[in-house]
């Protein structure tokens, strides 16, 4: 069937970037609320030192609330302990498992580069050559977990506002962190419609990698249920993230924020999407040359992404997918 749909390139400059890199500012649009492939604001080995006390506070106050050994003077429950204990030790676990799966991917580059010197998308990134998976299921259970350690970290100071004498003021506090807490489970039910609507996605490559200067072509399969939207919105990103630390001495903070360099989109119909459900929309853009080349190896990284979204009456649809786009040889 003939497939017509909207398109509106957007890009900026390299030039205006580095200008603004070097002045400090962002580079291009900040994008709200965006996925990341950053994990944490700190890599390699700094990750695995910072991480290891942590670890170790947690497990020594985990071991003291199963009373594996004696604990004189111990002032609340076993069970605020353990929160407390697994709080920090699953902090202090997740940032050291982060620091030596980097360390790991920085060897793993080295000696991909060296056997495929000029093809640098053998060492960058773990692709699949025949396409990009997205895990509705891990999003989905990746926000369940934060849900519950959001609640879990807060059940200490309820605890304290509402058995400690003049300590109302914890449980005020707790709550309106709690409130806050809602927006997590909000997104998890989100989340959890999206899976049982819509299901995993998948984006086919036409070929691997795809160049700078050339043409993007891709197919998404869609399940039936698309036939819901009232239409699907394809966008083609350049991100590049950011580590951004606002704050000054102890109350400095670290976060990672992504920036949109370049951004072309096409918007199908309901008709349209109707027609390719339960098959494959073809897609296609035309790569602009100068952009920056995917490189998911560094920190932090810039990539190249396509993004599905619709709108529906019932459950709406999103998805992200890395596509290879690199410099010609």
């Amino acid at each position: 069937m003939p497939t017509t749909f909207s398109s509106t390139p957007s890009t900026r400059g390299m030039q205006a970037v580095t200008q603004q890199m070097a002045e400090g500012t962002g580079p291009g649009s900040a994008l709200a609320n965006h996925p990341t492939q950053s994990a944490t604001t700190i890599n390699g080995w700094g990750a695995v030192l910072f991480g290891l006390p942590f670890l170790a506070v947690g497990l020594g106050v985990c071991a003291a609330a199963l009373q594996m050994f004696p604990v004189h003077g111990k002032n609340a429950p076993s069970w605020v302990l353990g929160i407390i204990g697994g709080s920090f030790g699953f902090a202090g676990l997740f940032v050291f498992v982060h620091g030596v799966r980097g360390v790991a991917r920085k060897a793993r580059y080295k000696r991909e580069s060296a056997l495929h010197p000029g093809d640098i998308w053998y060492a960058d990134y773990h692709w699949h050559q025949e396409g990009a998976s997205y895990s509705a299921l891990r999003e989905m259970i990746s926000r369940f977990l934060a849900a519950v350690a959001w609640n879990g970290f807060l059940a200490p100071f309820f605890w304290v506002g509402f058995t400690q004498r003049g300590a109302w003021l914890f449980a005020v506090i707790a709550s309106l962190f709690g409130l806050i807490g809602i927006i997590f489970w909000v997104r998890w039910a989100q989340m959890l419609g999206e899976l049982l609507r819509y299901g995993n996605s998948f984006l086919a490559y036409d070929q691997f990698p795809y160049f700078l200067g050339s043409t993007l072509g891709a197919r998404l399969r869609l399940p039936q249920h698309v036939a819901d939207l009232d239409e699907l919105k394809v966008t083609l990103r350049c991100v590049m993230e950011r580590y951004v630390t606002s704050g000054t001495g102890k109350n400095r903070s670290s976060t990672v924020v992504c920036y949109e360099l370049y951004q072309d989109s096409k918007t199908f119909s309901q008709e349209q999407v109707a027609g390719y459900a339960g098959g494959e929309l073809p897609v296609q853009f035309k790569l602009p040359e100068n952009q920056p080349s995917t490189t998911l190896i560094a920190t932090p990284p810039t990539y190249w992404e396509i993004e599905a979204a619709g709108s529906s009456h019932k459950v709406n649809y999103q998805a992200y997918f890395l596509v290879p786009v690199y410099k010609s040889r």
